[in-house]
């Protein structure tokens, strides 16, 4: 095909690309947008694809919203969504973004790296409560279960964004207490009294104390709260390999309605164990590349054969906070882990799940 008719759609492609669709998924979405409605062999040979692979391809971009699957007919008609409502949701994102940044360059005082020391309790609460409503995939807290009831909205609310909450409840006294645990987290241990307190969301984001500033009426100890990814890395690792596998765990959610993407890879291997011991299959797309390499990432698909994990009763994994997928493409078995994965023969940077 000339160059002069190809340039547009290559053009369109890259910026579809920017937004985070891989090479594949641009040229899927294009070729529905051309054809569509269109049945899936229509849609294949427009993209240069095999028909199978189209499902999987569109069942992602479903989850995103850019088409939609009509598969109670024969054949199945993948349609596009009106750009209008496929990126009205990607527009509002980047005028909050947009907000965010802009607060941020009105206020220089805002540091990314900052840490505070924290004396009062009222303002722990506060603190933590504005840490959980800013997650948007993961929080991880430790904290005395007399406190719970401080943080029981802005859990409830994270839980309802669809993140992904691991908690644990210390010096729980069953005679003295009652435990409102519904709709607070996915998953909720009992721990040991006198273990501190600690909170890390998305892996940004912490806060950590002694056990003694939240459980006392009154106390002189201190607290940080802290804003730096390497910091909230450490105590995620500390918190998954020390502190949650000793804990009892009393709740677990029901798995989520998929499909579904991630950005982060622990809600991807939540979700998948959930599925798999529900006796469901799990098929994975994952923007993934090989371990210790600077090559692009790709697309990769297959089923979900096994998992290494720590997050659920019985643990599989072999050291703490080991959480990983093994994944049957079709051609091989391959181990994923999350982005910055060192074990795993490939690394992930995010992941859409989907029945098979």
């Amino acid at each position: 095909m000339p160059d002069s008719t190809r340039q547009p759609n290559a053009t369109v492609r890259d910026r579809l690309q920017q937004y985070g669709l891989s090479e594949t998924e641009a040229d899927t979405y294009l070729a529905v947008v051309e054809r569509g409605p269109a049945t899936a062999r229509t849609v294949a040979e427009t993209a240069g694809i095999s028909t199978s692979y189209v499902y999987d391809i569109c069942d992602s971009l479903a989850a995103t919203g850019f088409v939609t699957v009509d598969d109670h007919r024969t054949p199945t008609v993948i349609r596009a969504t009106p750009p209008s409502e496929a990126f009205g949701a990607l527009k509002r994102e980047l005028d909050t973004l947009e907000t965010a940044v802009q607060s941020r360059y009105e206020d220089p005082s805002t540091d990314d790296n900052s840490f505070e020391v924290v004396k009062s309790r009222p303002t722990i609460v506060k603190r933590l409560e504005q840490h959980i409503d800013a997650a948007d995939c993961e929080v991880v807290l430790q904290l005395p279960a007399r406190r719970l009831p401080d943080l029981r909205e802005p859990l409830c609310r994270a839980r309802e964004r669809g993140v992904l909450v691991l908690l644990t409840l210390s010096g729980y006294d069953a005679e003295s207490m009652t435990l409102e645990l519904d709709g607070v987290a996915n998953a909720v241990r009992l721990g040991l009294g006198g273990s501190p307190s600690l909170l890390a969301t998305d892996q940004q984001r912490g806060f950590v104390s002694p056990s003694t500033m939240l459980s006392w009426d009154h106390d002189e100890t201190n607290a940080i709260t802290f804003t730096q990814d390497a910091v909230a890395a450490v105590l995620v690792g500390s918190y998954l390999g020390n502190y949650w596998p000793i804990g009892e765990e009393v709740l677990v959610s029901r798995p989520p309605s998929l499909p579904a993407r991630y950005d982060m890879f622990r809600p991807v291997v939540f979700t998948t164990t959930l599925a798999l011991r529900a006796g469901e299959s799990v098929v994975a797309d994952l923007y993934a590349r090989p371990t210790g390499s600077d090559n692009e990432f790709e697309v990769l698909t297959g089923d979900v054969v096994d998992v290494r994990q720590n997050l659920l009763d019985p643990s599989s994994s072999d050291f703490g906070f080991e959480n990983s997928l093994v994944i049957d493409t079709g051609q091989e078995r391959i181990t994923v882990g999350g982005y910055g994965a060192f074990l795993e023969d490939y690394e992930v940077k995010h992941t859409t799940l989907h029945r098979a």
